[in-house]
Parts: structure tokens; C-alpha cells; sequence
């Protein structure tokens, strides 16, 4: 598979308010999903997510993610996670699994960008 970019998150302080103007400026719906301050962005269709809005954290040290935070789908992230780090990259998360929905790490490029990539797997506890 070629990683593809599979999801975007945008993170704020206030996920009301930010819904509120996505949602007023491109017509977007959402629905509440997973932990508390997480809401998905659901497509055209109203029935499949694209996105989400989130409560702000930190994958950078002591630097609150600021902007859209985008995960790339691969095979197998095991893998991946050695390609970063051989190019130079570092890791900011180690594998996590969210159950039912895959295998997640976040990264750091050598430009200092924050990134994901997600082992999707539905069978995942």
C-alpha cells in the first residue's frame, strides 16, 4: 500500500466554537465520537467521517499542536517506524492501539513537522 493520507484532526482549545465556525464557513456536520472533546467531520454524504476536531495536545514537547494534524494509513506501521527513524525522523508516540480502528504512532520529521500514521485494522483491541 502507498501511505495515503487518511485523516485530518484540527486542534483547539474550544471544540464548540471551532465546529461552530467550520461548520458556518464550509457547511460541515459532525457527530460526537470517542473520548469527550472529539468530534468527527462527516462528508457530504453525512454519514462518513473525514475528519475530526479535537482538544488540543501536545505532540511536540512544551509546543501545543497548532494547524491541521494529518495521519497517513500504511501497512504496516512496525515497518514505518523504522523508516523514520533510519531517515532521521523521531518518534513522539509510540504504537498505541485504538480498538476497532488500528494501530497509531506519531512522528516528528527532520523539519520539526508532527505527523501520524495509522495501521487501520478493525479487529484491533
Amino acid at each position: 500500500m502507498t501511505p495515503r493520507l487518511t485523516h485530518f484532526a484540527i486542534n483547539t482549545d474550544d471544540v464548540e466554537g471551532t465546529q461552530e465556525f467550520y461548520g458556518s464557513v464550509f457547511g460541515w456536520t459532525f457527530r460526537n465520537y470517542g473520548p469527550a472533546g472529539f468530534v468527527q467531520i462527516l462528508d457530504e454524504s453525512g454519514s462518513a467521517p473525514m475528519g475530526a476536531i479535537q482538544e488540543r495536545r501536545q505532540l511536540l514537547d512544551g509546543e501545543p499542536t497548532r494547524g491541521f494534524e494529518c495521519t497517513f494509513g500504511v501497512d504496516d506501521v512496525d515497518l514505518v517506524r523504522q523508516r523514520i527513524l533510519t531517515a532521521g525522523g523521531r518518534v513522539l508516540m509510540e504504537k498505541s492501539t485504538i480498538p476497532g480502528v488500528g494501530h497509531l504512532l506519531a512522528f516528528q520529521d527532520p523539519g520539526g513537522n508532527p505527523a501520524l500514521v495509522m495501521q487501520y485494522d478493525t479487529s484491533a483491541e
